[in-house]
């Protein structure tokens, strides 16, 4: 039981913290190609504990996400609660594999989000620029060797 109420408290934190960096003001160019850091968090946390951070905690974000950044609300909810059913699906496989193999696969995962995320802003004329989705989903993978072993050290610390 108290294992269970470390692994939301630690959890949530980071999750409070993913949304704190998304909201981060940046330059005009850093911007429009700027990672989801708070999805990347959400993933880390949903692989290594799927039956605790699941698809609630992604719509719960979204939904957030959506109010915070004035967008139409459920935008954000849809996108990352797709990405982690994806992540929730596919778990085991992903969990078993070397950190290159690890890369490969938030790769082929991010691809269905920025997909989705381009055609709700096509939809709602939302201006963006497909370069940009690109080099944003290459940072998203570069980043997250470092983003997985910074949470898989604070993981080991404070909850196991």
């Amino acid at each position: 039981m108290v294992i269970n109420n470390r692994i939301h408290f630690i959890a949530t934190l980071f999750l409070i913290l993913g949304v704190i960096l998304n909201l981060l003001p940046m330059p005009a160019i850093l911007h429009s190609c700027k990672p989801p850091i708070l999805l990347l968090i959400l993933i880390y946390w949903s692989l290594a504990f799927p039956n605790h951070i699941n698809l609630s905690y992604a719509f719960l974000l979204g939904i957030i996400m959506d109010i915070l950044l004035i967008m139409p609300l459920g935008y954000n909810a849809l996108c990352y609660t797709v990405t982690i059913y994806l992540i929730l699906l596919y778990y085991p496989q992903i969990r078993l594999q070397s950190n290159w193999n690890k890369m490969l696969s938030l790769l082929v995962i991010l691809i269905p989000y920025f997909f989705m995320s381009t055609i709700v802003n096509g939809m709602l004329k939302i201006e963006y620029n497909i370069i940009n989705v690109i080099i944003s989903i290459i940072i998203s993978v570069l980043i997250w060797p470092r983003l997985f072993n910074v949470l898989r050290f604070v993981r080991q610390k404070y909850i196991s």
